[in-house]
Order: structure tokens, then sequence, then C-alpha cells
């Protein structure tokens, strides 16, 4: 899923809220912080300037009403990339695939409602099972409903703080797939949305370099295309790693 409306929507119900407290802040001003604090900081950065502007329970309030909005119209702020749902079906042929999501429980809904959750086996999603990335919980929680090794897995994200460095940590194969921001499949509906997107472009966690070996991937792509191909790849290795394994026994 392209969850980029749904940051757009965050960025501007979190401006809302701190013009209705009295900041005299624009909204590209908000934009300027949050670029700073991506390259300072790297992830949270919604979270750390809601509860510098709104405070703990102003956050708090903040994050349960845009919850709210997401769950009553999911796919109203997100978008299936081009060629997911292709790639899910394909996929599917083969493997066994589950979901692991920091994700409110409706997420599972918006699977089945565009047609993607019949091929989906497990799904560790967040809200509905009190595990969140980048915990080791959520991860063995998938393991052991897909009832594999991690070396029988392969983890596809696009944070290296969330998706990569935990699974490399449990013994999973990784695969970066970052898909440029403007071949997402989601044309900006307004102008914030479009001040929104164009930060991004210029500062976005989903852009940042790996700090050490525990966050490099095994295999990087940027595309529906490029993500079989990388999937195929790791399938090859995962198969040599095993058999040099057994003639070692």
């Amino acid at each position: 899923m392209n969850d980029d409306p749904a940051m757009a929507l965050l960025y501007l119900e979190l401006h809302r809220a701190m013009c209705s407290s009295g900041y005299r802040v624009s909204f590209p001003e908000l934009l300027e912080e949050r670029e700073e604090l991506i390259r300072r900081h790297g992830p949270e950065h919604w979270q750390m300037l809601g509860r510098k502007y709104l405070g703990e329970q102003g956050h708090w309030r903040l994050m349960l009403r845009c919850a709210g909005r997401m769950r009553a119209d999911y796919m109203a702020s997100h978008a299936v990339m081009p060629g997911m749902a292709d790639a899910v079906r394909l996929l599917s042929e083969r493997y066994e695939i589950g979901v692991v999501a920091n994700q409110l429980r409706e997420s599972g809904d918006a699977l089945d409602g565009v047609g993607m959750g019949r091929h989906i086996k497990v799904r560790a999603i967040s809200e509905a099972i009190g595990h969140r990335k980048p915990s080791p919980e959520i991860y063995l929680w998938a393991l052991e409903r897909a009832g594999c090794d991690p070396g029988e897995a392969v983890m596809v994200g696009d944070r290296l703080d969330n998706d990569i460095a935990p699974a490399r940590r449990l013994g999973i194969w990784t695969i970066l797939c970052r898909v440029p921001h403007d071949r997402r499949g989601y044309e900006a509906k307004d102008e914030t949305e479009r001040l929104y997107f164009a930060s991004q472009r210029r500062a976005s966690i989903s852009r940042l370099d790996p700090s050490g070996p525990d966050q490099t991937p095994d295999e990087t792509a940027a595309s529906a295309e490029e993500l079989l191909l990388a999937i195929e790849r790791i399938a090859h290795r995962a198969a040599a790693a095993s058999g040099e394994a057994e003639g070692r026994r």
C-alpha cells in the first residue's frame, strides 16, 4: 500500500490543531521543520512535532482523531501501488504470503476490499495482535503462524529501522523495496497534498541510507517487477545455502 496520502492527512490535521492552539506557523514552515527532523533524527518526526506543539495529551487526541478518519474510510488515504496486486497474486502461486505491519485493524478489511486478502495467509497487523515493529515479537508471531523458520522467510519493506534491521537480526532474508514517489500511482488531490509530496521528495525516512551491516538488505527493488526478480534471486541463494549446509552434514 502507498500510505503517502495518509501521511499528508496526518500533517494537515497536525497543522490544523496547531492553528487552533494559537500557533502562527504556516504549512510550508511545518514541512520545513519536518524535513530537518528527518535529517537529524530519522523516524518519528510526526510524533515529535505533535508532542512539541500540542503536548502529550493534545498529541494523543490528534492521534485518535486521525485514526478515526482512517477507520471510517481506510482507502481514502491509501492506494495500491502499481503492479503490486498482480505481484501478490503471482507470488501466492508459489509462496505463502504474510503481512507484518504497524497498522489499524481496518487495513485487513482494506486488503480484502481490493481483492488482495485472499492471497494472504498470515496477518500480523499491530493493532490486532498487540505487537509492533521493530519489536521481534511481531516477526516471531508471524513466523509461528506461518509455520516456517526465519531462513525460509523473506521480509519486504521500505524502512531500514522497522523492516530490514529487525528481520535481519532474526535471520530472515530481506528486500528493501522503495518505489520512487512519482511512481507510486497516486496524484495529489489539492495544494496541501502537493506541498506535502514535494516535502517528501526533499526528505523521507524511506530514503535514508543504511547505517551499518544490520541495516543492509539482501536485495533491493524499486518496482513490483523488480520485487519479483529479487525474490527469485533470494530463493536461489537460500537453496544454495541449504545445499551447502546439507553437504557439510
